[in-house]
């Protein structure tokens, strides 16, 4: 027989033993009949909604919707119209320069079937100018009795067709004037020349 049996066995009635004792001991009620065990009504806790947390709550929030942008018109590109061409006129050739020797002719004197003429020749240049003067006279006006030039040498005498062509004995001052005089036959009252001029410039006072 194997030695740890009847230690066993023997524990085994120490717990019968006090299991018996127990129950003998508990007080019985008043009137014989057991009371149940009281039963504590305890209300259910009910667990609350779950407060999402702070951070990351699995819950996918809505975004607030977008505002649509409209792209604005391109405007239509326009070309510019192209401008005029300027046209610039030619400068206008400058004027030519004032003769520097003029003439102008008057009558001096008057007769019956004679008459003094005489061409003032101013000199507006710089320096001395010899000078050339041709007349030209209508057919009343006869033969060429005399010439000269008032306080100056005289002057020379050419004829060619129906003109007379006088030429300076002495050049005339800058800013002086040589006074031509002559005299000629004539029928009628005409006195005045049909062409008059110094140095190519028409003579004035015609």
């Amino acid at each position: 027989m194997l030695p740890w049996v009847p230690a066993v066995f023997g524990v085994g009635i120490m717990l019968g033993l006090l299991v018996f004792a127990v129950v003998s001991l508990r007080p019985s009620d008043p009137d014989g009949v057991s009371l149940p065990a009281a039963v504590t009504n305890t209300p259910p806790f009910l667990a609350g909604p779950s407060v999402p947390d702070s951070g990351d709550s699995g819950v996918a929030t809505p975004e607030a919707p977008r505002a649509s942008v409209t792209p604005s018109p391109t405007p239509a590109r326009t070309t510019a119209a192209p401008r005029p061409t300027r046209t610039t006129a030619p400068p206008a050739p400058p004027p030519p320069p004032a003769p520097e020797l003029t003439g102008r002719y008057r009558v001096v004197e008057s007769f019956s079937d004679t008459f003094i003429g005489e061409v003032r020749v101013a000199n507006s240049a710089n320096g001395a100018r010899n000078w050339t003067v041709r007349l030209e006279f209508p057919a009343n006006v006869g033969g060429l009795r005399t010439f000269w030039v008032e306080g100056a040498q005289q002057p020379k005498l050419q004829r060619s067709g129906n003109a007379f062509i006088f030429t300076s004995g002495a050049s005339v001052g800058a800013g002086k004037v040589a006074l031509l005089r002559f005299q000629f036959n004539r029928t009628g009252s005409v006195s005045t020349p049909t062409a008059c001029s110094v140095n190519g410039t028409a003579c004035s006072g015609l």
